[in-house]
C-alpha cells in the first residue's frame, strides 16, 4: 500500500513540473512573439526608409525596378553618374534642416521627430557641422 501511495505522490509532483514547465514555455513564448512582431515592425520601417532614399536619390531607378526598362545602358550609365549628386543634394537639405531647427531653439527629439529621422542620425549632424569643410 506504501509503494502505491509513493508512485501517486511522484505521478503528481511529475505532473504538476509538466505543467508548470508548459506554462514557462508557453509564456516564452509569447515573449518571442512579442519581439518578432516589434522587429518586423523596424524592419518595414527601415525598407521604407531605404525606399524613400532612393527614390529621392535615383528617381530614375523606380520606374527600372517596376519593369520599364525602355532605356539603353548608356543612358542609365549617364544617370548612375548624377546618383552621387542627388544623394549629396539629398543629405545636404535634410542637413541643413537639422541646423536650421536647432539654431531655432529645437531640441534633438523634436527635431528627429519633425524631420522623420533617428536621434542618433541628428546627433551625428549637429556633432559634425562645424567639422564638415
Amino acid at each position: 500500500m506504501s509503494e502505491t501511495l509513493i508512485f501517486l505522490l511522484f505521478g503528481i509532483v511529475f505532473l504538476f513540473a509538466i505543467f508548470w514547465q508548459t506554462r514557462r514555455d508557453r509564456l516564452y513564448l509569447f515573449e518571442l512573439e512579442k519581439r518578432l512582431e516589434e522587429k518586423e515592425k523596424r524592419l518595414y520601417e527601415l525598407y521604407q526608409a531605404v525606399e524613400d532614399i532612393i527614390n529621392g536619390a535615383f528617381p530614375e531607378a523606380t520606374t527600372t525596378l517596376r519593369g520599364d526598362y525602355t532605356k539603353s545602358a548608356p543612358e542609365l550609365r549617364n544617370s548612375s553618374k548624377d546618383l552621387k549628386q542627388n544623394i549629396n543634394k539629398v543629405y545636404s537639405d535634410k542637413r541643413k534642416a537639422v541646423i536650421l531647427m536647432h539654431k531655432s531653439g529645437s531640441s534633438e527629439d523634436e527635431i528627429a521627430k519633425a524631420l522623420g529621422m533617428g536621434k542618433g542620425e541628428v546627433k551625428l549632424i549637429l556633432g559634425l557641422r562645424d567639422r564638415v569643410v
